[in-house]
């Protein structure tokens, strides 16, 4: 047995939070909802109009390498991965003119073995025009102006398929386009998972799980519980989490999940939540899939969160939810040791379940390596049900709809099952440390916004110089002191500051740099700072660097070194590896003085090197043995700047 990541209280007693008494349980809150605006219900042309399918783009089966990284083990329930989209793949879409004279812009992208996709959007600009994304059946979008966050960049929702119809409606009256107004980057490849993987249309959760709408007392706390997905560092995630009330009731959707699970504003901004994935009753028919759960818009930002050492976990900020969802309450005092405790929870990435057990003795714990002091989480020993992998973040409830911790860790078996684990004793992050972080936003205090003079700073990087810092101010409208507090969403952002105070007449600044060191190959790097001041919704400053190496770097290097002798025979190998990110092309060689050009193609098999990319040459040879120090000259021509190198390699023979 191991630890992994899965990820009745009196309302008279008060807590103390800067001074001011505030009462300890906040009871929860259904949402009646207002309707989103009417161009979520609009249907794509190639719908409207019954188009034939349009030409796809396929990528190839995935490799053995993609496998291997969709089975690798992880503190996360890991869904799918990201799969890099050639440029030339818009070169499929075609432009059509409908029967009313519109002009459209399709394509189609396929993922062998996919059972969904999502899509990644770079340089997206549409103005009035829209972009959808369908199977023929399923639709999300459309997406407008420059994307979700107003900065050309975002990954789509999901449609469950694998293959998904890109379609570009332009404005009326758009001038001509010979190219769609954006790139797509890449498409999220969502697969089975690791439990599932052999057992074909088998649930992976284990068992013992029990279905949460057998609970008559917690079918109203069902709503407050969603499932998660999202993309962070190539691979695509499962967790769950709930949604949480203020104490003012104003509805803004706070959603509370495991730190282990969104740590980072990035991951956060492809946050998509499903509410309804469940059975519809008691025994009915199980869903078949995410496809028909009620969900919200994708994105959401980070608010804070914590790493499992300090508590393991994170409130973000989601852009919308349905109607009928519940704001779970809460409590901000620990529940007494033997309190009957309910977790609700999407096990291995199943439908909604259920769990019911106790509070047991803190315990400080090892968990994949990293210690989670007793004093920060709640122990609960299950009597029904588990926790297992995609459980991770989701409530756990004191009484119907009041929460009090949110799923870290739990038991394991050596077979990877946790039914059978006995006692199964689960660890939750105690809702008593997360208040004292984000009390402000749960409160909903007054607040006042501090945001960035300028919206944006562009960084340009040649050849791994240093970029000159830049200084923004930061404003507010405020007669009074305000405090605010920044936070770099990129560790190649450098802050002068991280926290501060403005008013009106005195505004803050903030210098911003750029860590070259850590923006090592060319391309276009984009991030964000992030402004916060008490529980003002957060403000951002895009960071973005361009990064450009046209001067190469090439080191040769021979080896073994010294060459020894073997029976008459003797054999080396000369590598020529380019570390500077610009790719170059061997011109001439020497050995000796001796003019070897001739041979490059055929002792490299090519005389191009990649940027950060090596060339090698096995040599072997017999007869007459060289002695002492040799050496080989190399000659070469930068492809980006046509900058002419030169390098000597001296190998020793003895």
């Amino acid at each position: 047995m191991r630890l992994f990541f899965i990820s009745v209280c009196a309302v008279g007693f008060v807590v103390s939070i800067g001074g001011a008494q505030q009462i300890s349980r906040k009871e929860p809150a259904v949402y009646a909802g207002t309707p989103r605006a009417a161009r979520f219900t609009a249907r794509p042309p190639g719908m409207r109009f019954r188009l034939r399918p349009p030409r796809q783009f396929s990528l190839a089966p995935l490799s053995e390498g993609e496998l291997v990284r969709l089975a690798e083990p992880s503190a996360r329930l890991k869904t799918g991965i990201r799969r890099a989209v050639a440029p030339h793949a818009l070169a499929s879409g075609a432009w059509e003119t409908t029967s009313e004279g519109a002009r459209i812009w399709r394509m189609a992208i396929h993922s062998p073995a996919s059972r969904g996709m999502r899509v990644e959007f770079d340089d997206f600009s549409v103005g009035e025009g829209s972009v959808w994304l369908h199977d023929g059946a399923f639709v999300v979008g459309p997406y407008t102006g420059r994307g979700l966050f107003d900065d050309g960049h975002f990954w789509s929702a999901a449609v469950f398929s694998g293959s998904v119809i890109v379609e570009y409606e332009p404005a009326p009256d758009t001038p001509r386009e010979l190219e769609p107004p954006f790139t797509i980057r890449a498409i999220s490849h969502q697969a089975r998972t690791a439990l599932d993987a052999t057992a074909g249309t088998k649930d992976p959760a284990d068992f013992c799980e029990r279905d949460a709408n057998c609970y008559a007392d917690w079918k109203g706390s069902m709503s407050s519980v969603g499932q998660i997905t999202f993309m962070d560092n190539g691979d695509e995630f499962l967790c769950s989490g709930s949604l949480l009330s203020t104490r003012d009731n104003s509805f803004k959707p706070y959603f509370l999940t495991a730190g282990h699970c969104i740590n980072n504003e990035a991951a956060a901004r492809t946050v998509e939540a499903y509410w309804t994935y469940q059975t519809p009753a008691c025994g009915g028919t199980p869903p078949a899939s995410r496809a028909t759960s009620s969900k919200s818009s994708v994105g959401a930002h980070l608010i804070s969160s914590a790493s499992p050492a300090d508590g393991d976990y994170s409130l973000v900020l989601l852009t919308d939810v349905p109607a009928g969802t519940t704001f779970a309450g809460w409590d901000v005092t620990d529940p007494p040791l033997a309190t009957a405790l309910t977790g609700i929870h999407h096990p291995s990435g199943s439908w909604k379940r259920i769990s019911f057990g106790e509070r047991v003795a803190d315990a400080t714990n090892n968990v994949e390596g990293i210690t989670a002091p007793g004093n920060l989480f709640l122990q609960v020993q299950w009597d029904k049900g588990r926790l297992e992998h995609g459980s991770s973040g989701s409530p756990l409830f004191s009484a119907p709809g009041v929460v009090v911790g949110s799923a870290s860790y739990a038991d394991i078996a050596s077979d990877g099952t946790v039914c059978t684990v006995n006692p199964s004793v689960s660890g939750y992050s105690s809702f008593s440390n997360t208040y004292a972080h984000v009390h402000d936003y749960l409160e909903n205090l007054p607040a006042d916004l501090v945001t960035p003079a300028k919206a944006a700073l562009s960084f340009t990087i040649a050849n791994h110089t240093a970029a000159a810092a830049q200084t923004v101010q930061l404003v507010t409208q405020s007669t009074g002191q305000v405090v605010y507090k920044l936070r770099a969403d990129a560790s190649w952002i450098q802050l002068s500051g991280i926290t501060g105070s403005l008013s009106a007449k005195t505004p803050g600044t903030v210098t911003v740099s750029v860590d070259t060191a850590q923006l090592a190959r060319p391309g276009q790097y984009s991030s964000t700072v992030t402004i916060f001041s008490g529980a003002a919704p957060p403000q951002f400053l895009r960071v973005t660097a361009a990064v450009r190496v046209d001067q190469s770097n090439v080191l040769a290097s021979i080896t073994p070194n010294a060459v020894a002798q073997n029976g008459g025979q003797w054999s080396f190998e000369i590598r020529l590896a380019e570390s500077a990110g610009a790719s170059t092309r061997v011109t001439a060689l020497k050995f000796d003085g001796a003019d070897y050009s001739s041979k490059i193609a055929s002792w490299f098999g090519t005389d191009r090197i990649a940027a950060s990319g090596a060339i090698v040459a096995p040599l072997h040879g017999a007869g007459v043995f060289p002695h002492g120090d040799q050496y080989f000259e190399f000659w070469g021509v930068d492809d980006s700047s046509g900058q002419p190198w030169y390098r000597v390699a001296t190998v020793t023979f003895q």
